[in-house]
């Protein structure tokens, strides 16, 4: 939940379960139980995704990447993978690579041997397909994920990256926080009062996971060391973020 990890001042952290992670969790439990065909989990940013994954990635035990613009390219991806398994490489040509990234995987390091690449979309089309093949070869549990707009603004501009996305078993699509979320979250946060549970979770549904626990962190700063963080102080956190009393109607209508 792009910041359901929420850091505490003892510098420990606490993860929120709300529904991203269970719907992550049902994700990956399909890319285990069917590991022929990857998954894929998409969303607009800040919904959860990624420190969902991150978090059941640490549970599992599983092999975690972020694709990153070093990573775009094949070579770029495969030593990803590789250092993803916990080793390094001073290999240069791909062959040598893909047949390291393959021995990694298929070697099962991992209690799991499950394999999650997040930000899938900034893959170049010829790393995308080297990937799936990895996956193929070595029948690991593949586990995508990425932004769905920009995903979807790849695949409109090249049918071959449709023809492999069609290629997957499962999907997994996540939306703005629900209000039990947006409840649970306040709790771990020390909420105080109806109206404010109600107007975090019209301001949730509105916006995503990551705003709603950066307006509560806000609200606990201001909140100072006594009390729980009420309307009020969430109305105060709201102006000191955003500025303007016009759009406190994301929060009170």
């Amino acid at each position: 939940m792009s910041e359901t990890l929420i850091e505490r001042e003892a510098g420990a952290f606490r993860f929120v379960n709300i529904s991203a992670s269970r719907e992550v969790k049902k994700a990956i439990d399909v890319a285990m139980e069917i590991n022929k065909y990857p998954v894929l989990i998409s969303s607009k940013a800040g919904m959860g995704k990624t420190t969902a994954l991150r978090h059941h990635a640490r549970k599992l035990n599983a092999f975690y990447c972020e694709v990153g613009h070093a990573d775009k390219t094949v070579k770029g991806m495969l030593k990803m993978i590789i250092e993803a398994t916990g080793f390094g490489t001073s290999y240069r040509f791909v062959k040598d690579l893909s047949d390291t990234a393959m021995a990694r995987l298929y070697e099962g390091y991992s209690c799991e041997r499950v394999l999650i690449v997040d930000e899938v979309q900034n893959l170049d089309l010829s790393a995308f397909r080297e990937l799936l093949r990895i996956h193929e070869e070595t029948d690991c549990a593949l586990v995508l994920s990425g932004n769905d707009k920009r995903l979807a603004r790849t695949r409109i501009h090249d049918s071959a990256l449709d023809q492999i996305v069609s290629r997957l078993g499962f999907r997994v699509e996540l939306g703005v926080p629900l209000e039990e979320d947006c409840r649970d979250i306040a709790v771990d946060f020390n909420v105080e009062g109806a109206e404010t549970y109600q107007a975090l979770a019209r301001f949730g549904g509105q916006t995503s996971v990551r705003d709603l626990v950066r307006l509560l962190v806000f609200a606990e700063k201001l909140r100072g060391k006594s009390g729980g963080i009420n309307l009020y102080r969430l109305k105060a956190a709201f102006l000191t973020i955003y500025g303007s009393k016009r759009d406190l109607k994301m929060l009170v209508g």
